[in-house]
Formats: structure tokens, C-alpha cells, sequence
């Protein structure tokens, strides 16, 4: 749903849809060494989506192009704008995937693992920047992300996704605090805390295999690894989500709260 209207009913290569993508509705791809055109430069793979979106004039473009170059952080813009690809590193690639992703002021930017394959140093700096740029813009940042330090350093509301559907979502603080989900629970049990000695905790892994997407079970796809399960989960269908504290949903007929 984007500003009340089901996007699911646009043709994929319709007008409509062409519209959205890059412009209401914006995309940080996972790998930056392979998310940019080879071929093309810097300075046009930015100047087309303001083109094609914001019917801009090549000179504007391109003094806007650069404008978000220096937004991101890359040094020395004017000599760079003209540059390719392998001529970036992985971090000021993922600068520009950054750049082209705001150039339009979406309403929603996407950043799938935006951070992946980043030293950590990098990781930080990057994630600082997203979290300044689009509280300038006012525009809702959704990260797609495994690493649950970033989740629980910048994110507001988190949805835990296991095969295919959220199965809790809340507040990122209750969230962490008090998980209501078999799977949520078993995610923060197998995180390794600093501080801790060797034998002072161990990680709990979470047991079994995820299931066959192709051939999905008609109960809880969480099932069959699920040490909280009673005879309803094995009768029933997967659970809806449920209200489960103020704001706070999740997708099980148990409250694992209740049974500590």
C-alpha cells in the first residue's frame, strides 16, 4: 500500500509502476560492487533517474548529480562525478548507490543488507549518513537486514520475517526486551554478547531446517523447530498476527512470556 492505493494492481512494466520505481518508491541494492553499471559513468547513472523522473535539464541534473555526491561524502566530487565504477571503492560505491537512491526524494527508500560486504568502520559511517540524510528529506528508511546491531542501533519498528511472512512485529525496544515469537526468541538466543566469557553463556542455535518454500506445510512453517509448540499449532493453521502488547503483533498461538 503506498498513500492509500494498492501498488499489487499495476502492471510490472506499466506506466504506474514506472512512475513509483526510483521515484516515490527507492532502491539500495545489496552488493555495490555489482549494482552499478559498468559501463556508464558516475555522473550518468545519477543524471538519468533525475531525467526520466523529475523531467530535469542535463546541465541541472548534473549540478545536482554532484550536489548528492558531496551530500554522501565522496571527496573530491567534481573530480569524480565523471569517473566509473571500478574506479570507486566498495564503501564510496555504496556512497553512490546511496545517492542515486535520494536523488529523487522518495517517500520510501529501500537498503537491502546496504552494508554488506563493508569493514565495520565503513558499515557505521554509512549507516549514520542514511540515518541523517532521510530525516532531512522526512523519507521512511526500510533496512532488509541479518545483522541485529544495526536493528537494534537504528531501526524504530522491526518485522521478523520467517519463510516468506512477519510472524512479530513492534517497537524495536519491546521487541528486544520482551520477544512474543518462538523464532524471535531463538534469533536473540544465537547472538554472541561482548562481555562474556566462554562458559559463562553458550548460543542456543536454532535446531532443524527451514521448510521447502516450494511445498509449504498447511500448519506453522516454524513448526517442526519449535520447542514451544502444543497440540494446536500441529491442528491449526499458521497463526495470524495478534495483538500482543501496545503495538506490539505476533504470529503464534503461544505468549512464550507466559510460560517462562
Amino acid at each position: 500500500m503506498l498513500e492509500d492505493t494498492d501498488i499489487l494492481k499495476y502492471p510490472a512494466k506499466g506506466k504506474e509502476m514506472n512512475t513509483i520505481r526510483g521515484g516515490k518508491i527507492a532502491m539500495i541494492f545489496q552488493e555495490p560492487m555489482t549494482s552499478l553499471n559498468p559501463v556508464l559513468t558516475i555522473s550518468r547513472q545519477l543524471t538519468e533517474t533525475l531525467e526520466i523522473h523529475l523531467q530535469m535539464k542535463p546541465h541541472l541534473a548534473r549540478e545536482r548529480a554532484l550536489e548528492l555526491l558531496k551530500q554522501v561524502g565522496i571527496p573530491g566530487a567534481e573530480a569524480r562525478i565523471d569517473d566509473y565504477p571500478h574506479q570507486f571503492s566498495g564503501g564510496m560505491r555504496q556512497r553512490v548507490m546511496i545517492a542515486m537512491g535520494l536523488s529523487c526524494n522518495p517517500q520510501i527508500l529501500i537498503a537491502d543488507e546496504p552494508t554488506t560486504a563493508l569493514d565495520v568502520t565503513t558499515q557505521a559511517q554509512l549507516l549514520e549518513m542514511m540515518k541523517d540524510q532521510v530525516a532531512n528529506l522526512h523519507t521512511s528508511l526500510v533496512i532488509v537486514t541479518h545483522n541485529l546491531g544495526v536493528v537494534a542501533r537504528y531501526v524504530q519498528r522491526i518485522y521478523v520475517m520467517y519463510a516468506g511472512r512477519v510472524v512479530e512485529s513492534g517497537p524495536s525496544t519491546e521487541l528486544f526486551a520482551r520477544p512474543r515469537h518462538p523464532y524471535t526468541l531463538g534469533l536473540l538466543r544465537s547472538v554472541p554478547r561482548l562481555g562474556e566469557t566462554r562458559n559463562r553463556r553458550k548460543l542456543v542455535p536454532i535446531a532443524g531446517m527451514p521448510p521447502n518454500l516450494i511445498d509449504m506445510p498447511a500448519t506453522c512453517a516454524f513448526l517442526p523447530r519449535c520447542s514451544h509448540r502444543i497440540t494446536q499449532c500441529e491442528k491449526e493453521p499458521w497463526p495470524p498476527l495478534r495483538e500482543v502488547g501496545e503495538k506490539h503483533y505476533s504470529a503464534c498461538y503461544v505468549d512464550i512470556q507466559e510460560q517462562k
